[in-house]
């Protein structure tokens, strides 16, 4: 009879700690699919810092290109991609330096050095590299993540 008490205490134990494995997984398994920002205790929930990108568009400029016969004309539009609102925030202040280097990049081209880039993608990581550069020089203090063109029209 001791035996049988024993086996059945044994019983309702495990199966008082399923119930509650089960509940705790369903209550994780809600937080998860809803993305409650409220439940700080899951693991599965990301702050929304984390979670998306910032962009700062540069407005369009145009630049004037050296030709064989003739001035030409390349006209710019992209944006600049960070991964936290603290450092697009910064990245508006440094606005200004990133025309800049732009305007330096592109001005030292010729015609016909533009006419023939066909790599967008070499072309976007060359212009990353000198604007982290000048950023870091000038104080910036996080990281721009990539460069968009969002327009280049060559005339």
């Amino acid at each position: 009879m001791a035996r049988t008490n024993v086996m059945s205490a044994k019983v309702i134990l495990a199966a008082l700690a399923a119930s509650v494995l089960i509940a705790l997984s369903s209550i994780a398994t809600y937080a998860f699919i809803v993305n409650d920002q409220s439940a700080e205790f899951s693991v599965f929930t990301r702050s929304n810092e984390q979670a998306r990108a910032h962009f700062m568009n540069l407005d369009k400029f145009v630049i004037t290109i050296d030709g064989e016969e003739r001035t030409h004309y390349l006209m710019l539009e992209l944006a600049l991609k960070t991964n936290s609102s603290k450092a697009h925030d910064q990245l508006i202040e440094y606005k200004p330096l990133a025309r800049n280097v732009l305007l330096k990049m592109f001005s030292q081209s010729t015609f016909e050095e533009l006419r023939q880039m066909d790599d967008i993608d070499r072309l976007q990581k060359q212009v990353l590299g000198k604007l982290r550069q000048a950023m870091a020089i000038n104080g910036y203090a996080y990281q721009i993540e990539e460069v968009l063109f969002t327009k280049v029209v060559l005339q």
